[in-house]
């Protein structure tokens, strides 16, 4: 073997590991690409999913807020009727009470 052959060789196998490691280093790249994709794919459906809980919890506290005002307005509603009952039945005994006081003031009068 001649010192060109050599010398062929030597570049060959050079030219050989250069392409190796471009290939290498395109490799890498792609599969960095790749997972900084499936990173951002799992962030965002967690995101999703933290969002889904987040309104699920804020619908249901809704939901359960809107309950309580509607039976503490319900709740205020029979005790005005209440009230409005007791008044009724207080007026009549009063209004029987100043006839009976109108009436003993005529006698005694």
């Amino acid at each position: 073997m001649g010192k060109e052959h050599v010398l062929r060789e030597v570049r060959e196998a050079e030219r050989s590991v250069r392409e190796m490691l471009e290939e290498a280093e395109r490799e890498r790249d792609s599969k960095q690409a790749q997972a900084r994709r499936e990173a951002d794919r799992i962030q965002e459906a967690g995101f999703a999913l933290i969002d889904k809980e987040i309104d699920d919890e804020f619908q249901g506290a809704h939901s359960q807020t809107r309950r309580l005002v509607e039976d503490r307005i319900e709740q205020g509603r029979q005790q005005v009727d209440q009230s409005r009952r007791d008044a009724q039945g207080n007026l009549t005994q009063a209004v029987d009470r100043l006839v009976e006081e109108l009436e003993s003031s005529i006698v005694k009068g």
